[in-house]
């Protein structure tokens, strides 16, 4: 059986990973516990939205760490290219979502940030990892 944990946020600055510490309104933490009687992330979903004020193009990653993790794990998840102006009335895109096996110490701690290669304005980011 698979467990899931979210955490999304602001993309506050180019070249510079933003912890996602936020559960939709929920107080929480940037990390995740890694649930008992998992051995591995198996899946990513992430959803990136931006507001396309800012003229540029740029690539979106996400960043795992924490003692949950044997090493360092940094993805890269989407990219954007903005002409700079708004003008449409939103868009909705479905989540990016990976297959993975990432090995996890279970009751230990993952922490998820996110960043952006470029400013880009305004960017908000949803990650969920998939244990099992």
């Amino acid at each position: 059986m698979a467990s899931y944990r979210v955490r999304e946020g602001s993309i506050t600055s180019a070249d510079s990973f933003s912890n996602l510490g936020s559960l939709y309104g929920q107080s929480t933490s940037s990390s995740v516990q890694v649930p008992a009687n998992t051995s591995a992330i198996v899946g990513i979903i992430a959803a990136v939205s931006q507001d396309g004020a800012t003229a540029d193009n740029c690539t979106f990653a996400i960043q795992l760490t924490g003692d949950g993790l044997s090493e360092q794990q940094t993805l890269t998840i989407g990219s954007a290219t903005n002409v700079g102006t708004e003008t449409s009335d939103g868009t909705t895109n479905l989540p990016f979502a990976l297959d993975v096996a990432i090995p996890v110490t279970a009751s230990n701690q993952v922490s998820i940030a996110g960043a952006m290669d470029a400013d880009m304005g305004e960017a908000q980011m949803s990650v969920t990892l998939v244990f099992a």
